[in-house]
């Protein structure tokens, strides 16, 4: 075709009744988010289909705060995961708080759910909060999930990939102990340095569990709790007897913040949770070999040593993480 045929076809295109180009929709282009990680931190996985934007969070933390997310409208993520409490709360049983939640890949104490942070949020949405999508279809949410996913369209999985997005931020990693690692020597007091010396010591073993700058392993151990583990814990899902009695390693970031303890909440204070350690230890056929002195009650520490155990766990407490206003209700 010559040009003169081209110049009439575009005429055609571009003519009255054409579709003009200034007419077309915009591309879709949320701005990245980038959640900046100490140097001490594991890398961040984020998936190729969630990627974290401005406008994704902004949606998440919306969808967080907000009880539309359930059927009823009575109930939302962070009527049980309080800031103040380090995203958990005293009020309700079990809750395991939402810290560092990008790198886990197992969730609840017992495991029940296993996947990617995307496919908890899916679980959350669709099972927990058995969402209702048409509560969710007002004009605030709409221009919300437009900005975020380039329509107003409105699903279940859209509302997870959101939340999940919010939950990546939900990073704590200032604390004094930071400090320390990010070479102040004077962020930690004497009786918190001779703690963090037991914690990653070999006679207090605590670190093999409570790994890494996460302060957790995301795995599954029995540290003791009961005689009588049958059924219970892990193996309850699993139906393995090498799993009964073994629940998951909570993180110890912000421990200060989220007592009560343990995945039944027996223990009201830290100084209970040590006191445990040192003496309170109960043999059982799956105790992890991990813990010290299975048949002797435990690490048998000094009264110094708990206190300075207690002083090391107070430190990790992130006081941006519990008041940062990105993090708030918006």
């Amino acid at each position: 075709m010559n040009i003169i045929g081209w110049l009439a076809l575009a005429a055609l295109a571009f003519g009255a009744g054409g579709c003009d180009v200034n007419d077309a929709p915009p591309l879709h282009s949320p701005e990245p988010l980038d959640v900046r990680l100490p140097r001490n931190f594991p890398p961040m996985f984020v998936p190729v289909d969630n990627p974290t934007t401005h406008e994704g969070v902004a949606l998440g933390r919306k969808l967080y705060y907000d009880r539309r997310l359930s059927p009823d409208g009575s109930r939302a993520c962070a009527d049980c995961h309080l800031q103040e409490h380090a995203f958990s709360t005293p009020l309700v049983p079990g809750v395991l708080p939402h810290i560092n939640l990008a790198w886990s890949w197992n969730f609840l104490w017992d495991g029940e759910f296993e996947g990617s942070l995307e496919e908890a949020m899916i679980m959350e949405v669709e099972e927990f909060f058995g969402t209702d999508v048409e509560r969710l279809r007002e004009p605030d949410l709409e221009e919300m999930f437009l900005a975020a996913f380039g329509s107003t369209e409105i699903t279940t999985k859209r509302a997870a990939y959101a939340i999940a997005q919010f939950q990546r931020t939900l990073v704590s990693r200032n604390s004094r102990f930071d400090d320390y690692v990010a070479d102040d020597e004077a962020a930690l007091s004497e009786s918190e340095y001779r703690g963090m010396e037991l914690f990653y010591s070999e006679r207090g073993e605590c670190f093999h569990c409570h790994a890494t700058s996460l302060f957790t392993d995301n795995r599954f151990h029995n540290i003791g709790l009961d005689a009588d583990v049958e059924g219970t814990g892990r193996g309850a899902v699993t139906g393995r007897a090498s799993d009964d009695g073994l629940y998951k390693t909570p993180t110890l970031r912000n421990v200060e913040m989220t007592a009560p303890y343990m995945h039944d909440d027996r223990f009201a204070t830290l100084e209970e949770v040590i006191d445990f350690y040192s003496e309170g230890v109960i043999y059982s056929d799956t105790i992890d070999s991990l813990i010290p002195n299975v048949t002797g009650g435990g690490l048998q520490l000094t009264a110094q040593e708990r206190l300075d155990i207690v002083a090391f766990l107070r430190a990790l407490t992130d006081p941006v993480f519990l008041s940062n206003p990105d993090l708030a209700q918006p």
